[in-house]
């Protein structure tokens, strides 16, 4: 997908977060304010995820609900559903991951979690897409997990808020 698209809607199973043990569409239930994905597929480097992960963890807390980051892990050459699940489980806990959702989906080319319609190329390092009120405000491919990447992230953070950010939710009748 593209800047300026809007981000689809996808059902991974979420292992660790507010949503354990669900099936839940991080962009339609957290969409109001930014969203962060970062997509992992075939070539994990667990290492370099586990930094990103703390920044990610880190930036959700400073940001508090204007945020929300999603980890979607989809290894399509070891899929295991139930390995899937204790494995990002015990991830979150060494991790002591608050704010950070761990999920995962079959493959990147999975229709049942609808994950298919981000059109992730599963080989790639990674894909971190951000959006903002659905629509993708920002989308980075291969990133490293390096100050100047972090900083990268949060200036995109920083150039796409909202100015309507601080005012409540409409409440729906």
């Amino acid at each position: 997908m593209n800047i300026g698209e809007d981000q689809p809607s996808f059902i991974p199973y979420h292992s660790y977060g507010p949503d354990k043990g669900k099936q839940t569409c991080p962009v339609c239930k957290y969409g109001r304010y930014h969203g962060i994905l970062y997509f992992v597929g075939n070539n994990p480097n667990w290492q370099e995820i586990k930094v990103w992960l703390d920044f990610l963890e880190n930036e959700s807390a400073a940001r508090q609900k204007f945020v929300k980051s999603y980890f979607v892990y989809g290894n399509e050459k070891n899929y295991l559903k139930n390995n899937g699940i204790q494995e990002l489980e015990k991830l979150g806990n060494i991790l002591q991951m608050k704010h950070l959702a761990l999920t995962f989906v079959p493959s990147f080319s999975d229709t049942t979690t609808e994950v298919h319609l981000n059109k992730i190329n599963p080989m790639a390092d990674n894909t971190f897409i951000i959006y903002k009120h659905r629509s993708i405000v920002d989308k980075y491919i291969n990133l490293k997990p390096t100050s100047e990447n972090f900083n990268v992230i949060r200036k995109s953070l920083d150039n796409t808020r909202g100015d309507y950010f601080e005012l409540p939710a409409l409440k729906h009748e």
